[in-house]
């Protein structure tokens, strides 16, 4: 997820990008953007073929390709720009252990939230709650 300023928005809160990994589409968002929004945030969750940074933007075809996972994407934004993580303890997709260690990796501000891969179906809430804290700093940031 991605808190970006949005000039001119009332309040000046963030804009906020949610982006879907595998196994998962810009719906599963839903719960997410519902809360968000109740907030006074404009989020986008916008479709992710899944084929690889350079791919992605040709998107034609299926759920996901092997070069989603190697794809180059350039200098990482996590190196610049402040991190946020919610950790599925029981992701078996990508692992819980793999997810809080790049999360870790990138200095994020870490929480643990019991479920799945899919966490921001099963815990919407707990996963927005998150966000907001994000989308705060943010703001605070550009103050």
């Amino acid at each position: 997820m991605t808190a970006t300023d949005q000039s001119g928005q009332a309040g000046g809160k963030p804009t906020i990008v949610l982006v879907h990994g595998a196994f998962a589409d810009a719906s599963s968002w839903n719960g997410v953007i519902g809360l968000l929004q109740q907030q006074g945030y404009t989020c986008i969750a916008p479709a992710n073929p899944l084929r690889g940074v350079t791919a992605d933007s040709a998107y034609t075809v299926r759920p996901i390709a092997a070069a989603a996972f190697s794809d180059a994407s350039g200098p990482p934004a996590w190196k610049m720009l402040p991190c946020w993580a919610v950790v599925a303890t029981g992701d078996k997709a990508a692992g819980a252990d793999l997810v809080r260690a790049e999360a870790q990796r990138a200095g994020a501000d870490i929480i643990e939230v019991e479920g799945s891969h899919v966490i921001m179906i099963s815990q919407p809430q707990a996963v927005t709650d998150h966000i907001l804290k994000a989308a705060r700093a943010a703001a605070d940031s550009h103050r």
